[in-house]
């Protein structure tokens, strides 16, 4: 089953642009990817600017056949309803502010929207990165998404744990 996400970046001039994302939307899921793998803004905006994906991965990626979940590079990379599938009408979304995106950002379905910000963070280098934010359909604001991230993330890692070690007794 499907736990459908938008991803979004505020730019510069606050206008958001963001994407729909079918699976794996959850803040264990999506949330904690994008805190681990998507800190770099222009990374940030190429990714969604392919508009709509099935899914998100480590990095951008190349074009790929959508259907061959063997490819080499297919659990890793980004996977685009247009470009790897041909899809018309995949497009990503612009809005005018956090309030249009918070109102709007839920209307094909998703349980949670994720918004990148520039919040003057840098990384161990000293270089900008963005900041993630998070809300559920049910929220009426934006939260930081790194903590329940994380924290969710090591929560599914123990249920996984206590499943294998099940199995293996």
């Amino acid at each position: 089953m499907a736990t459908r996400a938008r991803v979004a970046i505020q730019l510069k001039e606050d206008k958001i642009i963001g994407s729909y994302q079918h699976w794996d939307g959850y803040p264990s899921g999506l949330g904690y990817n994008l805190i681990d793998n998507w800190y770099k803004a222009d990374k940030v905006e190429k990714a969604i600017m392919l508009g709509d994906a099935s899914k998100w991965g480590y990095f951008i990626g190349e074009k790929i056949d959508f259907d061959n979940r063997e490819s080499e590079t297919y659990e890793y990379q980004n996977v685009y309803y247009g470009r790897d599938r041909g899809e018309k009408d995949c497009n990503h979304k612009v809005y005018t502010s956090e309030e249009a995106y918070l109102k709007n950002g839920f209307n094909s379905g998703e349980d949670y929207i994720y918004l990148a910000k520039n919040t003057g963070q840098k990384d161990y280098l000293g270089k900008p990165q963005v900041t993630w934010f998070y809300a559920k359909y049910d929220m009426k604001k934006f939260e930081p998404v790194e903590s329940v991230a994380i924290l969710d993330h090591i929560e599914d890692l123990q249920r996984h744990m206590k499943e294998t070690l099940k199995e293996v007794a």
